[in-house]
């Protein structure tokens, strides 16, 4: 038996006549009514019986076309659900992205825009760092990645959302929150308090390389994982760190910090996503990818507000 059969099986029960069916499935009727005989032989009943001028079903036939209808209709759904993984509709995709970076930078924006573009796509979002991020996309475990900053591997496609500039952040009852202006050797003898230093080595290295270049040391660098602790800490006056502006506006809003900018610190924080070049043109990637390009205009600092983000 083959889905064949059912579904000739099936548009002859709805017709009632053979000759509508093969009119419906553009088939002649001979062949038609030889397929219903041998369907008829192997399952060892009769499925029709004449009526008038058509037929009907039989008791067994119409037990038969009830079952043989739920068949076809979990076989069209599969094969609908199927068509809508291959093109990116539904399913699952994982993206990697820095702690911290939840509701500032390229992420909530990028996730509004492609939650309108592919509504039936489960989003898992996975907390890791850039360079693990890299690895994550190498062995498969993310498609995609919003990151701090673009991979150094030409296996791995990139676009930068964001750049912004690191500045100071300290409590508002901190000295220096008074200053008109900041400079390095101002922070000498401070407690810098940063993220691990595995998380963003390429951060921890540009802040040591900068201070060094204004002749201050920073001395000891306390990392802190947790980022709500590491804030707290910088809140109670009992350490200073650095921090992007688009970040600081968020965190300041609702707590008593402030952020300074810095006049001899040339640093600046990137938002970038990334994916593996080969999957550029699998239809999730390919969905984000556009999507990327359409929110980054929207993201720069002079951009207006439109709500997407």
């Amino acid at each position: 038996m083959e889905l064949r059969h059912l579904r000739y099986f099936v548009a002859i029960a709805d017709g009632q006549s053979f000759r509508r069916a093969a009119e419906q499935l553009h088939v002649s009727q001979s062949p038609l009514s030889r397929q219903m005989k041998d369907l008829e032989e192997e399952l060892g009943v009769e499925l029709f019986e004449p009526a008038g001028r058509g037929i009907r079903l039989t008791a067994a036939g119409k037990v038969f076309a009830e079952r043989a209808r739920g068949v076809l209709a979990s076989v069209d759904s599969a094969v609908e659900e199927t068509r809508d993984v291959a093109q990116g509709r539904q399913g699952t995709v994982a993206i990697g992205f820095e702690q911290g970076a939840t509701f500032t930078g390229a992420l909530a924006s990028l996730m509004a825009a492609f939650r309108r573009r592919a509504p039936r796509v489960g989003l898992e979002l996975v907390a890791m760092s850039s360079t693990e991020q890299w690895t994550a996309l190498h062995d498969g475990t993310i498609a995609f990645a919003c990151a701090t900053h673009r991979p150094s591997d030409d296996a791995l496609s990139s676009m930068e959302m964001t750049s912004d500039r690191l500045g100071l952040l300290i409590a508002l009852d901190h000295p220096l929150a008074s200053r008109a202006e900041i400079r390095m050797r101002d922070l000498a003898g401070e407690r810098v308090v940063l993220g691990p230093r595995e998380q963003d080595p390429r951060l921890h290295a540009e802040i040591v390389s900068a201070s060094r270049a204004q002749d201050v040391d920073l001395g000891a660098i306390a990392e802190v994982a947790d980022l709500e602790v590491l804030l707290a800490l910088v809140a109670i006056g009992d350490g200073v760190t650095f921090i992007a502006r688009r970040t600081a506006a968020l965190v300041t809003s609702f707590t008593s910090m402030a952020w300074r900018p810095l006049d001899d610190l040339d640093i600046r924080l990137t938002d970038v996503v990334a994916w593996r070049s080969r999957d550029t043109d699998l239809p999730v990637v390919r969905t984000l990818v556009e999507c990327a390009r359409e929110i980054r205009p929207l993201l720069q600092p002079d951009a207006p507000s439109t709500g997407t983000s």
